[in-house]
């Protein structure tokens, strides 16, 4: 028996790489990694802007919080200073330095928080649950 499959290529690729269905993926995914994803305010998990197929974090500390490393000050070897008014900020101009400590996340609002959340919730199965997603929403019609 010889089964012979002929795949519309263009047809594909045009229900896959288009704007709309790139901002379903980021969204998505985006739900999928809020549990792994730090949570203290809320601030950082709120700021963020989704575009097709990425996610961008736009709070000045979101580097700082994924990489999970605390950067400091090179001169003084602090996060940088107190200010009644800021909280903590850093001098102008000045690049901070990874410290070689880690964050240690509150897990009281997010128990999985995490550093590399997207890579953690991919190692945990949400990859696996967007891909099952996406795929429903291409049977279905919905692209």
């Amino acid at each position: 028996m010889n089964i012979k499959i002929t795949l519309d290529k263009s047809r594909i690729m045009n229900k896959t790489q288009n704007e709309k269905f790139g901002l379903f993926v980021a969204n998505e995914w985006k739900k999928l990694i809020n549990p792994y994803t730090p949570r203290d305010t809320g601030n950082l998990m709120r700021n963020v802007e989704l575009m097709p197929f990425k996610i961008h974090y736009k709070v000045p500390y979101a580097h700082y919080m994924y990489t999970g490393k605390i950067y400091v000050d090179p001169e003084y070897k602090v996060g940088g200073f107190y200010s009644s008014t800021y909280g903590w900020y850093s001098r102008p101009g000045v690049t901070k330095i990874p410290s070689g400590r880690s964050f240690n996340y509150s897990k009281s609002k997010n128990p999985s928080a995490t550093d590399h959340w997207d890579v953690v919730a991919a190692q945990s199965g949400q990859l696996d649950k967007l891909y099952r997603t996406v795929n429903n929403a291409i049977n279905s019609g919905r692209f």
